[in-house]
């Protein structure tokens, strides 16, 4: 029966993979990001359109691999030392950015019924910044390199790392479900010795595996450590996955292996584990996932996503001198929630956290976000 079921899944699987990387360039030829094509493709032949492809344990599997590996490359791209040179204006951007979201998005769902757990968690998405389509419309536009452009990319890191510690912490407490004390003590613990492991070890764990004489060695001992750290995180330190890969990311790209682990891993995670992770999405949501009775709960969710941004970023770069039109262009850069918060959510739903009602409801803002991004960029700086 395991052998009918592998066998089964094969055809399955590429027949993903076709889909997701074609459904991928389809949407970049819109101008939109590959990931959405991917998310969509997902919607389009799962339960909540045509129910051709279904979750199974094989999916869920490589899902997970996808999320743990697209974390361990976010964590690659902190870079820390540039985090403390990106300026009062990033920080205090990414610091409003993140409290209005997360407050505005918690109270409204408290407001609307969900329990506590949830509307923190969907705060917690809301919070998050994909800046990615933000930072290609300001390529085009030849502004990237301009005081706003590197002012959106100095606060995306910043929001990322805040991001994560919320999401940790919702979920730590959510499954945790024990004394708060002795919670904390097993998060902070665990992020203590992690860190003083990876600073005493990393590097020469890197350079021993670097030397074997066989086939990719480099990358064969960060997938070890990778999902050691993501295993760690969850069974002693009572944090989600995804936490211990960020964290070794974050840590890797502190050494000389940086960019060779991360050109191999991209290679890797893009191929194959992100493409299905990002189809997978779409296989969650079914058929009327999103209640005629969360319209409205949508609605108001997807106003607090744009306008919490706008109003929270850009009154972090007013106060720290920016004029006002820039002060703008800074907050509507950071409406984008993409792929960051699809990851999130999906991390919720896996984790009971979210129900699947409230899940599509976010995934839905996801997009909303992402695609009202570059018109709102654009139109602002047509004003110039």
């Amino acid at each position: 029966m395991e052998r009918e079921a592998v066998l089964n899944f094969l055809p399955v699987f590429a027949f993903i993979l076709f889909l997701s990387k074609l459904s991928g360039n389809i949407s970049a030829k819109f101008g939109q990001p590959a990931v959405f094509g991917e998310l969509l493709a997902g919607l389009i032949f799962g339960p909540a359109i045509l129910n051709i492809i279904h979750m199974n344990e094989f999916i869920a599997l490589f899902s997970e691999i996808g999320v743990i590996f697209l974390m361990f490359l976010a964590g690659l791209q902190t870079d820390l030392k540039e985090l403390k040179r990106v300026g009062l204006a990033a920080f205090s951007s990414a610091s409003f950015g993140v409290i209005l979201p997360l407050f505005l998005g918690t109270v409204f769902s408290l407001y609307s019924g969900l329990g506590m757990s949830e509307s923190l968690f969907v705060g917690a998405v809301l919070t998050a910044t994909s800046v990615s389509i933000s930072a290609q419309t300001l390529m085009e536009l030849g502004k990237l390199r301009s005081k706003v452009g590197m002012t959106i990319l100095g606060a995306a890191i910043i929001d990322d790392v805040f991001g994560i510690v919320i999401l940790s912490l919702v979920i730590a407490f959510e499954l945790g479900r024990g004394n708060t004390f002795s919670l904390l003590f097993r998060i902070f613990g665990y992020l203590f010795v992690a860190i003083i492991l990876a600073k005493l070890f990393l590097k020469s764990y890197l350079s021993f595996f670097s030397k074997l004489k066989v086939s990719r060695p480099l990358i064969a001992g960060t997938i070890v450590l990778i999902i050691i750290y993501s295993w760690s995180a969850e069974v002693f330190g009572s944090l989600a996955a995804i936490t211990g890969s960020y964290l070794l990311g974050a840590m890797v790209s502190l050494t000389e292996y940086n960019e060779r682990i991360s050109d191999r891993m991209s290679t890797l995670t893009y191929s194959i584990f992100a493409p299905l992770f990002f189809f997978s999405v779409g296989l969650y949501v079914e058929r009327g996932g999103l209640e005629t009775t969360l319209y409205f709960y949508a609605l108001i969710i997807f106003l607090i996503a744009v306008l919490t941004k706008i109003i929270g970023c850009g009154f972090g770069a007013f106060i720290t001198r920016f004029g006002f039109m820039d002060s703008l262009r800074v907050g509507i850069g950071m409406i984008s929630r993409g792929e960051v918060a699809i990851i999130v959510a999906t991390i919720g739903l896996t984790s009971s956290v979210l129900s699947r009602p409230i899940f599509s409801v976010l995934i839905v803002v996801a997009i909303l976000t992402t695609v009202v991004t570059p018109i709102l960029l654009r139109a602002v700086y047509r004003t110039q």
